[in-house]
């Protein structure tokens, strides 16, 4: 008789039933998400980005694809998010946002998503002070919605590195987005191991050099340290002495496994962060922080 399988997240949830409620809310708003069609990004997109390091989603043309994108269902996922059962301050600041939208323009509509795809801090600050709107929870949801909208395909690191031993891309920011990375996933590599990172705002993973700082680009293994959980061999934290900053980097069983693919979820580690921010370490990539 075969052994009956236990749901993955059941099990981690279990050992972390701190994390139930963050789990929960995350996924009520990939629900209210949903599943849309995504966007088209053609082969040409990916070439440009290989060749010149410019990110798919910063090609104007793309960008434009994009948001238009983003713009035909963003009420529609806002509208879900304000009737769902989610923390007060998420679902106020949703009906706020749609508030808010419901009188603009199409085009006053699209300065928040293009703001968030280029990354403009200052100019998607103004624009939320002016509405008096949530920065954190407009920002993390657009992302979220971006994430749902890129070819799953492109997501993956095979479509920037077919051959890891000749790598095409290896910026640290994001071939899609552009933004940097939230953590790190080390994967089995011949006789070791090769680090791919992963997006904070599209999900996207790329292949990086094994050593070093994601962010300030430090490869002096003297200023660069780790930060082991007691109670937990897949996940450290990588930190960098030069810049003061850190990226949670995930080491699950060289084998791999399906149940690691929680380990490489942000919000499934936020107690790494706690620990990071009494050390007073700084967080990057991530879209509510930013």
């Amino acid at each position: 008789m075969k052994a009956k399988k236990t749901d993955p997240m059941k099990r981690f949830l279990k050992k972390y039933p701190f994390l139930k409620e963050t789990e929960r809310v995350y996924r009520t708003v990939d629900a209210a998400v949903g599943a849309p069609e995504p966007i088209q990004l053609p082969a040409r997109a990916a070439a440009k980005t290989l060749a010149e390091k410019l990110p798919i989603l910063q090609q104007e043309t793309y960008r434009r694809r994009m948001v238009r994108a983003v713009y035909m269902i963003q009420e529609e996922v806002y509208d879900r998010i304000a009737r769902a059962d989610v923390p007060p301050l998420m679902r106020e600041s949703a009906r706020a946002y749609l508030a808010v939208l419901k009188p603009l323009r199409k085009t006053a509509k699209e300065e928040f998503i293009t703001a968030v795809l280029l990354q403009d801090a200052p100019a998607f600050a103004a624009l939320c002070a002016r509405h008096n709107l949530n920065e954190g929870v407009v920002r993390s949801t657009t992302w979220r919605i971006i994430a749902a909208l890129v070819p799953p395909a492109l997501k993956e690191p095979e479509a920037w590195d077919a051959d890891p031993d000749r790598p095409q891309f290896r910026q640290n920011y994001c071939p899609v987005c552009g933004r940097r990375p939230v953590l790190a996933d080390l994967h089995k590599f011949r006789d070791g191991r090769a680090r791919h990172l992963i997006c904070g705002g599209c999900g996207t993973q790329w292949l990086y050099a094994r050593v070093g700082c994601v962010y300030c680009g430090n490869a002096n293994l003297e200023k660069m340290r780790t930060l082991e959980p007691e109670n937990d061999d897949r996940i450290r934290l990588d930190i960098c002495d030069a810049c003061d900053s850190y990226i949670k980097t995930h080491r699950g069983p060289a084998e791999g496994s399906d149940d690691d693919y929680i380990y490489r979820q942000d919000w499934a580690s936020v107690h790494l962060d706690l620990l990071a921010e009494e050390k007073g370490l700084h967080k990057k990539g991530n879209p509510i922080l930013e």
